[in-house]
C-alpha cells in the first residue's frame, strides 16, 4: 500500500494480472472518544442549567433538557451510521468494478467492461463538483460524499491508474 491523500487509499496486487484498488469513505472529524466527550460536556452543562431551574422551582424544565441531550445523541448516531458508506474501485486491464457498501452493509456492484474509462470533474455549481467515471457516453458518479478539494487529486490518481492499465494491455 502506498501513501495517498487522506480519505482514500491506493493499493496494487502483486499477482500477474495487476489490479489497482482505490477505496473511498466519508470523512468524520469527530472520533468516538470525541463524541463521548462532547455528549458528556453537553450533559454536564445542561445538568448545571437544570439544577438552576430546579432551585427556582421550574423543575419541569429538566425533562426538556434531557430531551435535548437525547436529540443531540441521536443526531450524532445518525451521522456516524451514514459514515459507514464505502466505495471501492477495482481497476484491471479489462475494465473497472465499483463496489458500494451502504450504511446498512448492503453491497451494490457496477461493472464497466472497457479499459477506456476516464475520470472527469463535472462542475455542477461553484462549490459542488461531481466526479464521474465516463465511458462511451455512460456516466457513473463516485465519491459524492468527498469534499470538493479532494476530488481533483482523486480524478488524477484514477486517470493515472486507467492509463497504466491501458498501457499494460499491449
Amino acid at each position: 500500500m502506498t501513501a495517498a491523500p487522506s480519505r482514500y487509499y491506493y493499493s496494487q496486487s502483486t499477482e500477474t494480472d495487476e489490479v489497482i484498488t482505490i477505496s473511498l469513505w466519508p470523512y468524520r472529524s469527530l472520533s468516538i472518544q470525541g463524541f463521548r466527550i462532547v455528549i458528556g460536556a453537553i450533559a454536564l452543562a445542561l445538568s448545571i442549567v437544570g439544577i438552576g431551574f430546579m432551585m427556582m422551582g421550574a423543575w419541569p424544565v429538566l425533562g426538556f433538557l434531557g430531551l435535548e441531550i437525547a436529540i443531540v445523541w441521536f443526531a450524532f448516531k445518525l451521522n456516524y451510521r451514514a459514515g459507514r458508506l464505502i466505495e471501492t474501485i477495482f481497476i484491471s486491464k479489462s475494465g473497472v468494478t465499483i463496489e458500494r457498501t451502504d450504511w446498512r452493509g448492503r453491497p451494490a456492484r457496477q461493472q464497466i467492461d472497457s479499459p477506456w474509462v476516464i475520470a472527469k470533474l463535472v462542475p455542477q455549481t461553484a462549490k459542488r463538483r461531481r466526479l464521474m467515471l465516463t465511458v462511451h457516453g455512460n456516466h457513473i458518479e463516485i465519491g459524492a460524499f468527498l469534499p470538493p478539494v479532494e476530488k481533483p487529486p482523486l480524478a488524477q490518481a484514477l486517470n493515472d491508474a486507467f492509463l497504466r492499465m491501458r498501457n499494460q494491455q499491449g
